[in-house]
């Protein structure tokens, strides 16, 4: 990729295939932040040019030597067709993109995702190659967790990854000043400076994955206290909620009651009428007649 002096970022990605078997066509997904416009866009091969006006639809058909582009909800996808059958094949897709770049009053910061995160194969090796106008001050690669390094040499910032897993994305992102540029009209402009901040947000990155990373390593070292770690997680409020469980509706409500014995009838009721309320019914008898009279006596 090229930084051209107005900030705007001219990309040729070379993508070599190994095709197992007949196979007819190929897509690429061009991802688009907010506010960022593309064009020029064009695929080719050994230096011959498709022509543009083919289908973009995933699986479509289309003849050989032909490309087609639509917008998509995240940016722009572009197809082409050809006829390959158990070969390597390597095409060269080509674009322009404006307002990628952000001008700060020191830097231009210039981020690009180089591999997309729609690819369902894993990629061996990438290669990539940020041209600036002036010399960059400095480069990362991102994720963190993709193996790989990032070099600077004057004017460029050069990327090398192996075995990115599919589903992963890859981003270069270089730090250019921003006096190595002529104008600011293909570049986005934020007031205030981005050096110190974009080192600061990139250290801090990279010491979460550190942080992170050890964490693993120390859970895979001490597989044993993990576990327990891990039980202690799921019983311990399985535990509590059996508790607040047993407590709240395990036991007895409490009357408001609390004697153990009493030295007189709880309550004033006529003696000949006790057997009867507890039986919920029937007429007095023997038991009845002789709980009266010792009532009686006793008063």
């Amino acid at each position: 990729m090229e930084v051209q002096p107005d900030g705007s970022v001219v990309v040729d990605e070379s993508i070599t295939f190994s095709f197992a078997g007949p196979y007819e066509g190929a897509f690429r997904e061009i991802p688009l932040r907010d506010e960022e416009l593309i064009d020029e866009l064009g695929v080719f091969e050994s230096g011959t040019a498709y022509r543009p006006g083919a289908s973009a639809e995933l699986g479509s058909d289309g003849a050989p030597g032909t490309f087609g582009t639509t917008r998509t909800d995240k940016g722009v996808r572009i197809v082409w067709h050809y006829e390959a059958d158990s070969e390597q094949r390597t095409f060269r897709v080509h674009y322009r993109l404006r307002q990628l770049a952000v001008a700060y009053d020191d830097v231009v910061d210039v981020n690009l995702k180089v591999w997309g995160d729609e690819w369902g194969e894993r990629l061996s090796r990438l290669t990539a190659t940020l041209i600036a106008p002036g010399r960059v001050e400095r480069a990362w690669g991102h994720p963190v967790s993709v193996r790989g390094d990032v070099t600077i040499a004057s004017d460029r910032a050069s990327l090398r990854a192996i075995d990115i897993p599919p589903g992963n994305f890859v981003e270069l992102r270089a730090l250019v000043p921003r006096n190595a540029f002529a104008s600011t009209l293909g570049m986005r402009v934020e007031t205030g400076t981005g050096l110190e901040r974009i080192v600061a947000e990139e250290q801090e990155d990279a010491a979460g994955y550190e942080r992170d990373r050890e964490r693993l390593d120390d859970a895979l070292g001490s597989p044993f206290r993990t576990l327990l770690i891990l039980l202690a997680l799921a019983v311990l409020p399985a535990l509590a909620i059996a508790s607040f469980v047993g407590w709240r509706f395990g036991r007895e409500h409490s009357s408001g009651y609390d004697r153990e014995y009493e030295q007189e009838p709880p309550t004033e009721t006529q003696p000949a009428l006790v057997p009867s309320l507890l039986a919920q019914g029937g007429t007095a008898g023997s038991h009845e007649f002789t709980a009266t009279l010792f009532d009686l006596i006793r008063r």
